[in-house]
């Protein structure tokens, strides 16, 4: 079974890398949150009432921090680049995966 410490897990190396998104712990359960340095605020708050809810929401603040990563912010991403991206979305749910395999055996 997926749990949210397999899921902060399988993106801690990604967390470490991104300083702009970041996984708070509240009194309600696990909210991702991104900062738009450029207004000096929280511009996404994406509350995760279940570990699915958080690896998708990991997922796609992923792929926006490659993306940048990738053009530099100054071009879309060429077919090649996406399909690259696609499968690293697909090698980090698979990931999840394998590893929520493993707890339940």
């Amino acid at each position: 079974m997926l749990t949210n410490e397999i899921v902060l897990k399988v993106f801690s190396d990604y967390l470490n890398r991104d300083t702009d998104f970041e996984v708070v712990l509240t009194s309600r359960g696990y909210t991702v949150m991104g900062f738009d340095n450029h207004r000096q605020d929280w511009n996404t708050v994406d509350y995760c009432p279940t570990p699915e809810a958080l690896r998708d929401s990991l997922l796609n603040a992923y792929e926006s921090f490659r993306e940048l990563e990738i053009t530099g912010g100054d071009r879309d991403l060429t077919e090649k680049e996406e399909a690259k991206l696609a499968k690293e979305r697909d090698v980090l749910t698979a990931l999840c995966e394998k590893e929520a395999a493993k707890c339940s055996s």
